[in-house]
């Protein structure tokens, strides 16, 4: 039979997990998404992101008229449902705002190009899907990154949970797609810009249509935090 701090428990993971859906929703939305690969990949996620939510909060309606009947065998089985439904969320939420941030990066690398001297044309360089993933995480503007077990945590600008391989970071600094910058006041800590010539990369590499133009203003793709119920029984 569920307990009532169980129950407490995965209603309050349904409500954030809503709560953090709807905002990326709204992201989605603002960020005109469709108009780049990593946007219709967030919203392809968002989908099934809801639907989990969906079905969560069904199965949690379910538990309480269950409980509402005295039937407790039926409640403890919903309850299930809930929490399978809402086992997968943290990282969905994760995966969605990753996304939402490559496709704002692709978004700032398209305006960067508009805005270029249209002079001789510089080569471009070819990249591979995870060198173009790292960059378009990274091109919205300057970053700090923390070193970590074969990692680069992105610390700065905040809200964004993302890290990259260092191997994949080195060999982008390497051909001079980004430029890599020790700070000796934080050990471990390093400056990243992406340069033009990472921007255009980034952009040769990426296969979604372009943006339409007078677009609203945007802000960064913020990665809300989820929460599942620790401890809930499976």
């Amino acid at each position: 039979m569920p307990d009532l701090q169980e129950t407490v428990q995965v209603a309050d993971a349904l409500r954030q997990t809503s709560l953090v859906a709807g905002k990326l929703l709204a992201t989605a939305a603002l960020s005109d998404a469709v108009t780049t690969l990593d946007g219709r990949e967030a919203i392809t996620l968002l989908r099934h992101l809801t639907k989990d939510s969906s079905l969560a909060a069904l199965a949690m309606a379910d538990a309480i008229c269950d409980l509402a009947h005295g039937d407790t065998a039926s409640a403890s089985t919903s309850m299930d449902r809930a929490t399978a439904h809402l086992a997968g969320t943290p990282t969905a939420v994760h995966r969605v705002g990753e996304a939402l941030q490559r496709h704002e990066g692709h978004l700032h690398a398209q305006d960067h190009a508009a805005q270029e001297n249209p002079g001789a044309a510089e080569p471009t360089a070819k990249v591979s899907e995870a060198q173009r993933r790292a960059l378009a995480s990274l091109a919205r503007g300057d970053t700090v990154l923390r070193d970590a077990y074969g990692l680069r945590e992105v610390i700065a600008p905040p809200a964004s949970y993302l890290s990259v391989r260092a191997s994949t970071i080195d060999a982008l600094a390497a051909r001079g797609l980004v430029t890599l910058t020790a700070l000796p006041e934080q050990p471990g800590h390093h400056g990243l810009h992406v340069t033009a010539a990472g921007l255009r990369a980034l952009l040769a590499a990426g296969s979604g249509p372009r943006r339409r133009p007078s677009l609203p203003a945007r802000g960064p793709a913020l990665v809300p935090k989820a929460a599942v119920p620790a401890g809930t029984r499976r």
